[in-house]
């Protein structure tokens, strides 16, 4: 029989274990009353509570020339529409590749 490769095995070893009474207590702690795991609270990412998920194909020349003609953020321009500046950028993206085509 080989060793365990872990260098913390030793502390598992029932029932002497440092952890295996700390896990053995917590877990009998958590029965005793009743307790559910916390729920998963966390703070939402930025950007509009009810996205739109896209903006109408008439409206991309104007989305195009605020961004780059006037220079506002992306995610100014995302904020006035609202959709997230990834949306936006995927429209300048997308308008910038066709030009690239007719160009060629």
């Amino acid at each position: 029989m080989s060793a365990p490769l872990s260098p913390i095995f030793s502390l598992f070893l029932a029932p002497a274990g440092k952890l295996y009474l700390k896990v053995k207590d917590v877990l009998a702690h958590d029965e005793a009353h009743g307790a559910n795991p916390p729920p998963i609270v966390g703070k939402r990412r930025p950007g509009p509570k009810h996205p739109a998920y896209s903006i109408p194909a008439s409206e991309w020349p104007t989305v195009v020339q605020l961004v780059e003609e006037q220079k506002e953020s992306l995610r100014t321009v995302a904020a006035a529409y609202g959709v997230s500046h990834e949306t936006i950028r995927r429209i300048i993206f997308h308008v910038q590749k066709q030009r690239g085509r007719l160009e060629v």
